[in-house]
């Protein structure tokens, strides 16, 4: 009959010193194993796989359980996992009582599904943790994108999760994963327009992606088995995106700067007019990724390998660095670059106005700004794709080099090439 035993992998140990905590099942010498599961709820137990792990002295070799920590201490899981383990062992007893007395063959699918905490007898998955509650998963997601996934994506969904939080407070209700339905939705909707949040439909409707990822995520662990109404969902409007006209980036990219600080951003900034590449990306490129012409880069993003050209106007920025050894550009924070950019841009004079429409709700607004105070770092992948589209180049093109892969993203910029094209029409046949 089926054995099943627990261990700790300290072959697996991580920098931390902490292993994964391990079931085994051994039958007719052959051997099954499961890192065992648990809700977690913060993420000193996690690794970047999603896998539990455990401290050595937490772990009890007598009783094959994890000692309950010190009241003081910071919390290490041991009602959740102490809880699998006993389960896991449930099932294995109750599965060799019925082998034998129904003279039922032990089978490998059957030896799998008890390590997925499935009784295989009646198919039924057993409860082999407790219940986590919405805030638990939603900090725990949070955490978990904060050690695998990129910066800006952990700070999207961190002010998400904080969203909700001051939703529960403020409102004095809790979200529970059986009460999210539409009358949830339209007391959201209410709090993140009313005058606290103010918040841009926008605004919003990412709110509400985010929390459907977060849900889907939920759903693949147990934690969530129930379906959203079709109507909890929030609709972003288009937003005219802000970018450089070519006299512009002309004017920006030959002007001359005193400031040491104020020309390395704007190089760094016109290199990225003329490469398509994001910020984080900007920061990457290394001297060894530039050959014959072309940059060859892994966008950090989406993992995809890019070959991107290098007209005359990058390479002439990247001689002006020649001297640093790895990094082909100059390195600044990016809440530095932004402040610096900004700065940049009005010396510059690219002041024209900006009249940007804000929706919050049925309430619409309009504010202006001259351009250089709405100017960023991604403003250069825009400017990028905008000129490309202005000067002629192919969408497929345009597609390749910024790894963009849906067409209807890239259309918006067609739209404000079209429209400089026609002023310059205007302005060049408006004088006969």
């Amino acid at each position: 009959m089926p054995n099943i035993i627990f261990y700790l992998n300290t072959g697996a140990k991580d920098k931390d010193d902490r292993v994964p905590l391990m079931a085994k099942i051994i039958h007719n010498r052959k051997r099954y194993y499961k890192t065992i599961a648990r809700i977690k709820t913060d993420t000193d137990f996690i690794d970047e796989n999603g896998n539990n792990k455990v401290k050595p002295g937490d772990w009890n070799p007598a009783t094959k359980r994890i000692y309950k920590n010190h009241k003081n201490a910071k919390y290490n899981g041991h009602k959740e996992i102490n809880a699998t383990i006993t389960t896991l062992e449930t099932l294995t007893k109750q599965y060799n009582d019925y082998c034998i007395i129904n003279e039922h063959p032990v089978s490998e699918s059957d030896i799998e599904a008890i390590l997925n905490g499935i009784d295989p007898i009646n198919g039924v998955k057993t409860p082999i943790r407790p219940d986590v509650t919405f805030n638990q998963a939603f900090k725990s997601w949070v955490e978990f994108t904060k050690a695998n996934l990129e910066h800006n994506t952990y700070r999207s969904r961190n002010s998400v999760y904080h969203f909700f939080q001051d939703f529960q407070n403020d409102e004095n209700f809790r979200i529970t994963f059986k009460n999210i339905d539409m009358l949830l939705f339209d007391r959201l909707k209410q709090y993140a327009f009313s005058e606290k949040k103010n918040y841009a439909n926008n605004t919003f409707a990412k709110t509400i992606k985010v929390l459907k990822i977060f849900l889907n995520w939920c759903e693949e662990r147990g934690y969530f088995t129930g379906k959203l109404p079709k109507g909890f969902k929030a609709s972003e409007r288009d937003i005219t995106p802000i970018t450089l006209t070519v006299d512009e980036f002309k004017t920006l990219y030959s002007k001359d700067f005193e400031s040491k600080k104020h020309q390395k951003t704007r190089d760094i900034f016109c290199f990225g007019c003329l490469t398509g590449l994001r910020y984080s990306d900007l920061m990457r490129v290394r001297r060894d990724m530039i050959q014959d012409g072309y940059l060859y880069l892994t966008i950090k993003k989406v993992k995809d390998p890019q070959k991107i050209p290098l007209v005359d106007m990058a390479t002439t920025i990247l001689d002006r660095y020649k001297e640093h050894p790895v990094y082909a550009l100059p390195h600044i924070s990016n809440q530095k670059f932004n402040t610096y950019l900004k700065e940049v841009c009005q010396e510059a004079e690219i002041k024209a106005p900006v009249t940007i429409d804000i929706y919050s709700g049925n309430k619409w607004t309009q504010i202006t700004h001259p351009k250089h105070q709405l100017i960023t770092a991604h403003v250069a992948r825009k400017t990028f794709i905008t000129l490309s589209f202005y000067l002629g180049m192919n969408i497929k093109v345009v597609q390749e080099i910024t790894g963009i892969k849906q067409e209807a993203t890239l259309r918006k910029y067609l739209q404000i090439a079209d429209q400089m094209k026609q002023e310059e029409m205007q302005k060049a046949w408006g004088k006969l």
